[in-house]
């Protein structure tokens, strides 16, 4: 969240430069308004490609997942954070194995999650069903079906490391 927070004027501008020149082919088109430079009518059918473009680049800078990438994440206080993990899986579950290697990634501030396949306990599959993976830290439900990585990071960055003796 924090990248989008960074990027959101980045994003808004680049949008707004988008509609911008979209709505000024579309004023330019119905009214011949005077005064445009010359360039300007060379190329009219650029503009319009030039701003579907802004549009969707300012979109995915706003909006978009995982269009910049921070490999060298780390919080601002370094540590370990909670003292056990559990993630509750099914078998040729996608989702389960993305927050597993997300879990993995994150191996620095989290604990090493037990991994329980819900499909080995009828109770389990009755609890969970397919809303899997289901990642617990101390005993307590973080996330159920998608692991999404800014979330798994906030709580990261929102938990205070542990005082090991």
């Amino acid at each position: 969240m924090e990248r989008n927070a960074r990027l959101a004027p980045l994003g808004r501008l680049l949008f707004a430069a988008g509609v911008g020149l979209i709505l000024l082919r579309g004023i330019e088109l119905f009214t011949r308004m005077p005064g445009l430079p010359a360039f300007w009518y060379a190329n009219q059918p650029l503009w319009i490609v030039v701003g579907i473009g802004l549009m969707v680049l300012g979109w995915n800078v706003l909006w978009g997942r995982r269009m910049f990438v921070e490999e060298n994440w780390q919080p601002a206080v370094p540590g370990r954070r909670f003292r056990t993990a559990t993630l509750y899986f099914s078998p040729g579950c996608h989702l389960c194995e993305d927050a597993a290697a997300l879990i993995a990634e994150h191996h620095r501030w989290l604990p090493i999650p037990d991994q329980i396949d819900i499909q080995s306990d009828p109770s389990l599959v009755s609890r969970y069903g397919t809303c899997v993976p289901v990642v617990m830290f101390d005993g307590k439900v973080r996330f159920r079906g998608r692991v999404d990585p800014d979330l798994l990071r906030r709580l990261i960055e929102g938990t205070p490391p542990l005082q090991l003796n």
